[in-house]
């Protein structure tokens, strides 16, 4: 009798796993909206059901970079075999005018999209752990002439700190996603999504090397900051000294600017740019970079202690960094409002005292949608 529930308990998982990746496919599809009534009332109907559509969420955005690996390329053959004659009979076609040849077509899309997701949600695999404790992950090998990249990723309101094979630490902010490569002659980072603060351990024969959208942050042993917001990127150093430059720069740009003069007002975007302790470089795509030689570090540092520190920003940045802690998603629904220059400084996760602020300094209302979406307009 217990083994039996047990079976049943693992599918209803399965099925609101695949019922999650459905819905996301429709969403990224443009097919329905976030507050689409449909929608809206899955979502409420459970906590699973805000679980997996956050789990699918994260595992949608990986997909792509993974799509090769052995284990996933296993999983999602399991998944495929396993889930797509039960997916298919379960939804109906996206569009309900579509011919029977459409039909079919629109089962097995969606069956085989959800079978996907359910397997590399599955897989117990760094990439895909979102909520609970610290994924285990196997560190990355030792130095050698070819190491497979390794990836570390925290989920919302999730923080961790990994210790690298030379001891440097990457702190990871909710949210993130950072890829780890290292061989016997370089020590490559990518910041894929979120913030990170990493602590780099000496190495003049390894220069520490961090990708944030098109800028590579260089160092040898220092402590720095890098945040990416949209098509921002900010890098704020704390001890040592860095190089940021375009992130298709060869090495011999990077070395002629490290042995230069100390440039610190970039002339254009590809100029490299050093900088000292307590600056601060704000790079957008395709622009020339800005530095700031006084920032407020306490903002910088503010998340490592549980805090959102808000100054003068952007209501859509302030937005973006309270959704890094927070199931219920914040969403600007009026341009009218982009404008909004926001301050204040909160505990991460505490959506309800940022909409109040926010209401009582500015002409906001917050409208819920869903037990998951507020819907920020103007007050009427």
């Amino acid at each position: 009798m217990g083994e039996q529930g047990e079976q049943r308990t693992e599918a209803d998982e399965d099925r609101i796993l695949e019922e999650a990746a459905v819905w996301l496919m429709r969403l990224e599809a443009g097919e329905i909206k976030e507050n689409s009534p449909d929608y809206c009332a899955w979502l409420e109907a459970s906590d699973d059901h805000q679980d997996a559509m956050a789990r699918a969420r994260i595992t949608w955005g990986v997909l792509g970079d993974h799509a090769k690996s052995p284990e996933l390329t296993k999983a999602r053959s399991d998944a495929l075999s396993r889930s797509t004659d039960v997916a298919a009979r379960r939804w109906q076609p996206l569009n309900s005018r579509e011919g029977e040849a459409g039909e079919r077509s629109g089962w097995r899309a969606r069956a085989i999209a959800a079978a996907m997701v359910v397997g590399l949600i599955a897989v117990p695999v760094a990439v895909l752990q979102f909520y609970g404790e610290p994924p285990t992950i196997s560190e990355p090998p030792p130095a050698s002439a070819e190491t497979i990249p390794t990836r570390y990723v925290t989920g919302v309101a999730e923080t961790r700190v990994v210790t690298l094979p030379d001891n440097s630490r990457v702190s990871l902010d909710a949210a993130t996603r950072v890829s780890v490569s290292y061989t016997a002659t370089t020590r490559d980072i990518t910041l894929l999504a979120g913030q990170a603060h990493f602590d780099v351990a000496r190495d003049a024969t390894r220069p520490f090397r961090v990708t944030a959208g098109d800028r590579t942050v260089v160092a040898t042993g220092t402590s720095f900051n890098i945040e990416m917001i949209g098509n921002e990127v900010l890098v704020t150093l704390l001890e040592g000294e860095v190089i940021v430059t375009d992130a298709d720069a060869d090495s011999q740009t990077l070395k002629a600017s490290s042995e230069g003069s100390d440039r610190s007002t970039p002339e254009r975007s590809s100029t490299p740019v050093k900088l000292k302790p307590g600056q601060q470089l704000l790079a957008i795509h395709d622009e020339a970079p800005r530095i700031d030689t006084a920032p407020n570090i306490e903002k910088t540092t503010a998340w490592r202690q549980g805090k959102v520190f808000l100054e003068e920003d952007m209501l859509p940045v302030a937005v973006a960094r309270m959704n890094r802690y927070s199931r219920i998603r914040l969403v600007v629904a009026d341009d009218s409002l982009k404008g909004l220059e926001v301050g204040g400084v909160f505990n991460a996760g505490d959506t309800d005292a940022f909409i109040e602020a926010l209401e009582a300094a500015f002409p906001v209302e917050a409208r819920r949608m869903s037990a998951s979406l507020i819907e920020l307009h103007p007050r009427s």
